[in-house]
């Protein structure tokens, strides 16, 4: 079984059917729809959307809710969505410093709830969520909140030695051991991350002899994820190609326990959206 912990309906206008064609082509039976809610970005992917699809392929769709943070309504609206069944909040992608009040008024709630919240963190002077130092207070903060890291940032701070986001956003290269992100992961029992998108998958690929050691040490916080585009799992409308196509077999190469990958690809998106609680 696999589940892929962060996809987008719609994304780069990918019809609802081609998204459900993106699951097939790659074999995975679930995903977690991830909405975004702020108006000020071009992609808005309203979570009424996600749950319209949750209705319309119930066993297929794991609904997360996403509102804008700064308004003053969004904590009424997060409740809301929690009535009609969703599972999580994300993706968290604004133009706000991660000091931000709105977004720890509404990890309040989450915490309250016990949800998972996915983040994008990206650096720089147009990035999101900007700060990714601050992260451990908020993790101390609010301790019931499922962390999920992603992004560029995120995934640059798997390794100690991190080039200015003006230079790259996607390092290359070996991973001085001591990042951030390995650090969180290991001190953090709310702290998750999800391997999706070329930031994920760079991750993973610049340093496989590194990459077999932090797969293992994390086996239980890494949720398999493409975030990806593309209208059929395997690349169609998307000239990168498919980053599930990619991840699958770098996972499969680089961990040599069945057991472990079964953690990644499936278990442990399981116990973070705390699926098996609600089917018992």
């Amino acid at each position: 079984m696999i589940i892929d912990a962060h996809l987008h309906l719609g994304h780069l206008d990918r019809s609802e059917e081609e998204t459900i064609a993106h699951l097939d082509g790659l074999g995975v039976a679930q995903a977690v729809l991830l909405p975004l809610e702020d108006p000020q970005r071009e992609s808005w992917f309203p979570t009424a959307e996600v749950l319209a699809a949750r209705d319309r392929y119930p066993e297929r769709v794991l609904p997360f809710c996403h509102v804008d943070v700064t308004q003053d309504d969004a904590l009424a609206r997060i409740e809301n969505y929690a009535e009609q069944g969703c599972l999580g909040f994300g993706e968290q992608k604004q133009h706000l410093p991660l000091t931000d009040p709105h977004i720890e008024r509404v990890l309040g709630l989450l915490n309250e709830l016990g949800w998972p919240a996915t983040f994008h963190f990206q650096e720089g002077k147009n990035g999101f969520n900007q700060g990714l130092e601050y992260l451990e207070t908020l993790l101390r903060k609010f301790p019931r909140v499922k962390f999920i890291g992603h992004a560029q940032s995120w995934w640059a701070n798997i390794s100690a030695e991190v080039p200015p986001p003006q230079v790259t956003l996607y390092p290359t290269g070996p991973v001085a051991p001591g990042g951030l992100a390995d650090r969180l992961l290991s001190d953090y029992e709310n702290m998750y991350a999800d391997l999706s998108a070329g930031s994920g998958y760079g991750a993973i690929s610049r340093d496989e002899d590194f990459s077999r050691g932090f797969l293992q040490r994390h086996r239980k916080k890494l949720l398999f994820a493409t975030d990806c585009p593309c209208r059929d799992g395997r690349g169609a409308g998307y000239e990168p190609g498919c980053f599930g196509q990619k991840l699958l077999p770098l996972l499969r190469r680089l961990m040599e326990e069945e057991d472990a990958l079964q953690d990644i690809l499936y278990r442990n998106a399981r116990r973070v959206l705390g699926l098996d609680q609600l089917e018992s």
